[in-house]
């Protein structure tokens, strides 16, 4: 006899969460111009560039089909999603490319994924996202696959909570440990008042805390403000930006800063087209 879908997923919660207390370490998210605006938070609300990164367990409420874009300094993203009556389960696929200087010279990053998910009960979702990622360095390359898993519980359907694991498959040790992305978790909050104002609240194991807030100005504009404070590093940001979500397309701007670092910024651009 099969088990009950809510009992295998209490089941899979208490494992995941005992694997992760015990195999934590540095990892890092990617994030859309929607949730680098607020905060870097966004494992518990839905968004069409952060499904395939931050909570693969969201991808069942990104209705429809989306192609999604994302343009920042030395950063590239692209994603297509499809959740319609046709498709056999929601699905996404998204690739990332960054460039950057380390003391082991130049370093070309690309993450291949591949987002499958599905609900387990009314309420609950989960889902996993498969990994190919590859770094490249001036004299040598490393290359891996790897796989992370995600929740949402919707108690309200203005209410969401996540958990999501990263990595679960450790970390490359063939590689410097610079370049090592290993095992960590994160869990979400979000929150909608009247379909106005939206809060997001985010944490992980990295000692990472977020904060964010939306403010719907009319039925297509919105605000976002952030902070984020990662205090293992002593880092924070603080964080701004706008939003066009029309019926054609979607437009996202961030920005993030570090007060006390002028250096330490970052400008990001968003396309969404749902088709």
């Amino acid at each position: 006899m099969m088990p009950h879908p809510l009992s295998l997923l209490k089941k899979l919660s208490v494992f995941f969460c005992f694997y992760l207390s015990v195999n934590a370490a540095h990892a890092q998210v990617y994030n859309s111009s929607a949730s680098a605006a607020t905060g870097r938070t966004g494992r518990a609300t839905v968004e069409p560039g952060d499904v395939s990164f931050m909570n693969p367990g969201t991808m069942v409420h990104l209705k429809g089909r989306h192609f999604f874009s994302s343009f920042a300094e030395n950063q590239f993203a692209v994603s297509l999603s499809d959740n319609t009556k046709d498709s056999a389960m929601p699905a996404a696929f998204a690739f990332v490319k960054k460039t950057s200087e380390l003391s082991l010279g130049k370093l070309e990053e690309s993450d291949m994924t591949l987002t499958l998910a599905e609900f387990a009960t009314e309420k609950w979702a989960m889902g996993i996202t498969g990994h190919y990622r590859e770094q490249k360095l001036p004299t040598t390359s490393y290359r891996q696959t790897n796989a992370d898993i995600g929740f949402i519980y919707t108690p309200r359907p203005h209410i969401g909570l996540a958990l999501v694991g990263y990595n679960l498959f450790g970390e490359n040790t063939d590689a410097p440990e610079d370049l090592r992305r290993k095992t960590s978790a994160g869990a979400g909050f979000n929150f909608i008042h009247n379909r106005m104002v939206r809060v997001r609240v985010d944490a992980t194991t990295e000692s990472e805390v977020m904060g964010g807030l939306e403010t719907y100005v009319n039925k297509f504009l919105v605000s976002r403000l952030g902070y984020y404070n990662d205090t293992n590093d002593n880092r924070e940001l603080l964080t701004a930006g706008l939003g066009f979500n029309g019926p054609r397309f979607a437009l996202n701007y961030a920005y993030e800063g570090n007060p006390k670092e002028s250096g330490d910024y970052r400008h990001s651009v968003d396309l969404g087209i749902p088709f």
